[in-house]
């Protein structure tokens, strides 16, 4: 009997074909998984990128918007800045304007007391003025009404001003502005310059009448200084001042003015005072020879009427009516020059000058010149 074989049965070895068909069945699997899941990812992928790339257009859309915006309100934060500097200058400029409101106001407030207390204490005074001057105005024409002058003004109101007298031949009361302070009072003013503020380069018919403002600058005219002068002996005091606040004086012991007929001839009598005498040349101050300038005896002149000694026509050269002899140590009647003293811009000397005290080429600030009776007694 045959020895059976109890040995394991071996099976047959599979066919190498038939794994590598598997295998590539499993690799193909395998890929078109992860061609699917690349896939997948790379439309994910896509599509976070579409949504970054908007969310980028979207922030550089607000950044842009952002940045107008922030330049708009830098912008106006400017002009905000602008306007708050310009209303704290308005500001500080309105506390400065008020504290000088305040302060005028103080000091308006304070002035308009102190004039107060002087209306208060002149009222009384400016009634009795006007009562005075109403006792004058009605005075009648009889022998006891003898007002002639500011002297006789005097003996009723010595108060400055504006009075009416009645001279001798006279019909109708002539005004005068009265100096009831210098030396006694009792002075009729004929002229006065302080300002420039009337002309007195004028012609013949103006100096005659006379013009201007009793109360500031005027000319009491020729005729009413005939008329002055004729009644009785007047002394005449003229009142000089430079532009230092200086203050001379020159007197002469008399003065009168002839009639129209003889060119109002002015006469005078002898000098006094402090400010040489520049109208009878009797002073030689500085050595020159001025006799050729007396004024005494002299005639009036005016630009439309040449009755002086010289070749030329003073009153055109000098700028005034005067009693030019050739020509003048004395110009009262000049023009007036407001730079003053010796400034003034001009080729001749034709301003307010008074030879023996300022020479020539020095126009003085302020002139008066005043008649008093020789008798009279303050």
């Amino acid at each position: 009997m045959k020895e059976i074989d109890k040995s394991p049965e071996k099976k047959p070895h599979p066919q190498p074909s038939s794994c590598r068909r598997r295998l590539r069945t499993m690799c193909v699997v395998i890929l078109w998984v992860i061609l699917l899941g690349l896939t997948g990812f790379t439309a994910w992928l896509y599509f976070k990128v579409d949504r970054l790339k908007m969310e980028k257009t979207r922030l550089q859309r607000k950044v842009v918007g952002d940045a107008r915006q922030l330049s708009d309100l830098q912008d106006r934060t400017d002009k905000l800045t602008q306007e708050k500097n310009v209303l704290e200058k308005r500001l500080n400029g309105g506390l400065k304007d008020f504290a000088d409101l305040k302060n005028v106001t103080w000091l308006l407030k304070s002035r308009l007391e102190n004039v107060a207390g002087d209306l208060g204490e002149k009222s009384d005074t400016l009634q009795v003025v006007r009562e005075r001057i109403n006792s004058l105005t009605t005075c009648d024409r009889g022998d006891d009404c003898l007002i002639r002058d500011c002297a006789d003004v005097r003996t009723r109101n010595k108060l400055n001003g504006v009075y009416p007298t009645w001279p001798k031949n006279v019909s109708s009361a002539l005004y005068v502005y009265c100096d009831q302070t210098t030396q006694g009072g009792g002075w009729t003013v004929i002229q006065r310059r302080v300002d420039g503020s009337v002309n007195f380069f004028r012609n013949w018919t103006d100096y005659r009448d006379g013009f201007g403002d009793l109360n500031d600058e005027f000319w009491l005219g020729n005729e009413n200084l005939y008329i002055i002068t004729s009644q009785k002996t007047y002394r005449l005091r003229i009142e000089l001042e430079d532009w230092d606040g200086v203050r001379k004086y020159a007197e002469y012991s008399f003065m009168s003015v002839d009639s129209e007929m003889e060119n109002y001839r002015l006469k005078l009598g002898a000098y006094t005072g402090n400010a040489g005498d520049s109208m009878s040349a009797t002073n030689t101050t500085h050595g020159w020879d001025i006799f050729k300038r007396n004024l005494n005896n002299m005639t009036f002149s005016t630009k439309d009427r040449d009755n002086d000694n010289s070749l030329d026509s003073c009153a055109r050269l000098y700028k005034g009516g005067w009693w030019y002899n050739s020509c003048y140590n004395a110009n009262l009647n000049g023009k007036y020059y407001n730079t003053g003293g010796q400034a003034y811009d001009s080729d001749l000397q034709d301003g307010i000058e008074w030879f023996t005290w300022k020479g020539w080429y020095y126009s003085l600030k302020s002139v008066s010149m005043k008649l008093r009776p020789v008798d009279f007694l303050p």
